[in-house]
Order: structure tokens, then sequence, then C-alpha cells
């Protein structure tokens, strides 16, 4: 219950028993709010926007009711916006099962009218694992949210090379061919992407209330199309482009063959070196990666491991670099490449210490 609240739930027990007996289990447990409201069903008022406006608060005890109180003050506190959680075990429960938003079912000790009613059914009959389901419903969410925001800010970069050569009429080379975007999407990027799917829950999770609205929202795309996204697409057309200039490559001018592979091989090593940063930023929106503890996901270590060695398979092997159009970046490219993971992860930190800045600004004033 405590965690309940520190996440913004707000309880109540609704119980046929006697007001004193369900008093004195509300106290035992800790449940029992600051007002200390105990109310029996005849006491509701008739209508369901009195009814809300009283129970609208955390703590509440309700005895005595009938089984149409149930369903009624279901529907009373969702027409107040809230998102209504109601368990139950009884042949009586069964409206009041589905009026809420999610019904919730005993299934050691209910009947088999409130399973059938129920949204979930709970086979422990344990309030502490409703509590753990909503906290993985809140690391589900978020997870969801890392997971986009890492294939967005692939998808900047991606595109970054043929917005750069269609606006440049063609001067300026295309540094990624279809094939090595296809083998980003699918050779680099489905690993890292899935284990930051199976994040651990963040210690925070249950600090406050629900984030809720959609997965896609304002700050995820400005995250991701003003941050990550054009610091890595910086990356890597700098390390293609300055391939280009050590070979002695000019604005205007085709390079030869053999140039343009490494310099495409290049920026294909920066795009790639950029999403390892990529990844381990996306595990969090508002810390920065030296405060994450980098053992937490061992999926994500080993999916990181593998990227590399497909990284050196798709640039060192001559079948797959010949098919791809991209060759084994040359000494000076590997460390163009490189400067990827340190424009990412600088531009992140920036990102998120001017965010911690601003809700600092907010609160104060």
């Amino acid at each position: 219950m405590a965690m309940c609240r520190r996440a913004g739930i707000k309880l109540a027990m609704i119980t046929g028993d006697h007001p004193g007996t369900a008093r004195a289990v509300a106290v035992e447990v800790g449940l029992l709010g600051p007002d200390a409201l105990v109310l029996t069903g005849a006491r509701l008022p008739p209508g369901d926007e009195e009814l809300g406006e009283l129970l609208d608060r955390d703590g509440v005890v309700v005895a005595r009711v009938t089984p149409e109180d149930k369903p009624r003050i279901a529907r009373a506190m969702r027409g107040r916006g809230h998102v209504v959680a109601m368990t139950g075990d009884g042949v009586n429960d069964g409206p009041a099962l589905r009026e809420a938003d999610i019904g919730i079912a005993m299934g050691a000790s209910g009947t088999d009218v409130a399973r059938e009613a129920a949204d979930l059914v709970l086979l422990d009959d344990h309030f502490a694992t409703i509590v753990t389901a909503i906290e993985l419903g809140r690391a589900t969410y978020a997870n969801i949210r890392r997971f986009l925001t890492y294939h967005l800010t692939d998808s900047v970069a991606e595109l970054t090379p043929f917005a750069v050569w269609a606006l440049s009429g063609g001067t300026i080379p295309l540094a990624l061919s279809v094939l090595q975007v296809l083998a980003l999407d699918i050779g680099t990027d489905l690993l890292p992407a899935l284990a930051l799917g199976a994040e651990p829950a963040n210690p925070r999770t249950m600090d406050g209330p629900a984030r809720t609205g959609n997965l896609v929202d304002r700050r995820l795309l400005r995250r991701v199309f003003g941050v990550l996204g054009p610091a890595q697409a910086l990356a890597e057309m700098a390390a293609f482009t300055g391939v280009l200039l050590l070979g002695g490559w000019t604005l205007g001018a085709g390079p030869g063959p053999a140039l343009l592979a490494t310099a495409s091989g290049t920026a294909f090593a920066a795009v790639v070196l950029g999403q390892f940063a990529n990844a381990f930023a996306c595990r969090s929106e508002s810390r920065w990666i030296g405060r994450l503890k980098w053992r937490s996901n061992p999926l994500l270590l080993w999916a990181i491991a593998f990227e590399i060695v497909v990284l050196l398979a798709f640039l060192g092997l001559p079948a797959l670099a010949d098919l791809l159009g991209g060759s084994f970046p040359d000494a000076a490219g590997w460390p163009l490449a490189a400067l990827a993971i340190p424009a990412v992860l600088l531009a992140d930190a920036a990102y998120k210490a001017w965010r911690a800045r601003h809700r600092v600004s907010a609160r104060t004033g």
C-alpha cells in the first residue's frame, strides 16, 4: 500500500462487512486515510457526481454495501477521470468487475462468475501481486519508448545520406547504399532494440502517477529529431566526407570506386558505432549513462558484442563488402567513425542536463 501511494494510486475498501470490522482491518493494515472516512452503503449519495466527489480521496472505507453499490462507485470514479481497478471474488461482484476499467478476480478463492467477468484473474489472491503487475506495466511502457527512440534515431542517420545527396543534386556522393540500410536495420540494430525492450524496471518507476498518453509524443520526437538523430547523422556525414577529402576528393568531382567504397564503409561504421552509444543513451530519458548500472541489462551487452562481430563481417568479408557496397575503413576512417560515439553521448548528456535545469526552474518558478 505504501508503494501504491508513492505511485499516486488511491486505495479504497468496499465491503459488505460491519463498519466496525472494516475500520479495524483498515487501521491494522494501514489503509485508512488521514480523513478516517468510514461510510455505509446506506449513507452514499444518490447521484454519481456527488458520490464521486465524496469518495475521491485516499483510504476510504465503505461498509455494508449492496451488490448495486460497487458498480455505482466504479462508475462514479470513472466519471471523474480515474482509471479504476476493482477486485472481487463473489457472484455479486460480477457487475462491478465489468464496470471497472480493470476487473480483478480472485483466482484461488473466487467464484467462476467473478473469474468470467474479470479482465484479470489473480492466481495467488495477493494484493502485492497487483502492485507488481502495475510496476511491470509501467516498465513495459517505458521500454517501448526506449525501443522507439532507438529505432527512430537510426532512421534519421539512414535517411540523411539520401537527403544530402538529393539536395546537393548529386554533388555530394551517396554515403550509404540501400543494401547497407537494410543491413543496418536487420543485421546490426535488431538485437540491441530487443534488449532495450527487456530493460529492468527503473527504481523510480513507481514514483508519482503513471505516464499516460501517446507512446510517441513531442518529448520523444524532440529527443529523436532534435538531439540524437542529428548528432548521429552529423557524425556519419563528417566521417564520410572526411575520408573523401583525405583521399583527394573535391566538391563536385566524382570519387574513384575504391575511395567511395572506403568512405561508404566508414559512414556505415559510424552509424553502427553511433548506435552503440544510442543504445546506452536510450536506457534512460533523464539520467546520463554514467549513472546507470552497466550490468543491469546483460542482454544489451551481449547484443552490442554481437553487433561488433556483424559490423566487422559486413566490412571485412570481401563477398559481403562487395554486395553491400562498402569496404573496410582505412587508418583515418576508423577514428573518424568512432567520433560518432562521443558525439551521441555528449548530445544526449547536454539534452538531459538542459531538461533537468528546465524542471528545476519550473518547480521554483
